[in-house]
């Protein structure tokens, strides 16, 4: 019986790369597979152009999400849908092109022996060479920063490609989770960490994004950093 697997995939103004994204998760024919667009009202119609793709695809499921948005309210709740549905495994990537979706075959046999794989950057193999030098040292040091304050048994605390076993999922109580924003990547791996989880990495090629623009700024940054802070002083 094959694994039923949901891929989430939080989504605002993203209309430039949607439905590629979407034809080349499902060319990859992977069984049981369906994707989820969890969408914060994007004003480019990005929900729209992911539904008009139903009928091609009757694998996709667009969740219109209502406030709070944020990066981590949609990951939140794709993750309670996934379990709710009695999904298997849970994918979660960015919309952007940043990850590749030809690596989500591998990511999942690696789960094979773990409860959550990350693609990473910072293994051997990996590589985060095509974003201007500036970003990249941005990166490495909040890479840094993370994983000492959290102490985090990873190389790559930063990554948002991973895969999580329902087991994980379940271990991580996603109805829970209180960041809204990017450090959303930071709470769930904590929790996964704390909860004796398996967690693998395998390397990724991470490239800069072509179509669109970052919604990644210099407010969400120090939110973030904050955020890290008070996990490792309060512990949750």
């Amino acid at each position: 019986m094959n694994a039923k697997i949901m891929v989430c995939v939080p989504t605002y103004c993203e209309a430039e790369n949607i439905s590629r994204l979407i034809e080349e998760i499902f060319s990859l024919k992977i069984p049981g597979l369906e994707v989820l667009i969890a969408d914060d009202a994007s004003p480019d119609k990005t929900a729209d152009i992911a539904e008009s793709l139903t009928t091609r695809y009757p694998g996709i499921r667009v969740l219109r999400r209502t406030p709070p948005y944020g990066r981590g309210a949609a990951g939140r709740e794709a993750f309670l849908h996934a379990l709710q549905e009695n999904f298997d495994i849970a994918v979660e990537m960015d919309a952007d092109f940043s990850h590749d979706p030809r690596a989500i075959p591998f990511l999942l046999d690696a789960l094979k022996d773990s409860d959550v794989v990350i693609g990473s950057r910072f293994i051997e193999g990996g590589s985060d060479s095509e974003r201007p030098k500036g970003r990249q040292v941005l990166t490495q040091c909040a890479n840094l920063y993370a994983r000492a304050l959290l102490r985090l048994p990873v190389l790559d605390a930063n990554s948002g490609y991973r895969v999580w076993s329902r087991r994980a999922l379940q271990a991580i109580h996603p109805e829970t989770l209180r960041a809204r924003g990017p450090a959303i990547v930071h709470e769930t791996l904590f929790r996964a960490a704390s909860a004796k989880m398996r967690i693998r990495e395998i390397p990724i090629h991470f490239v800069d994004r072509k179509e669109g623009y970052s919604k990644l700024n210099w407010a969400k940054l120090i939110h973030g950093y904050l955020w890290i802070l008070r996990l490792a002083v309060l512990g949750k």
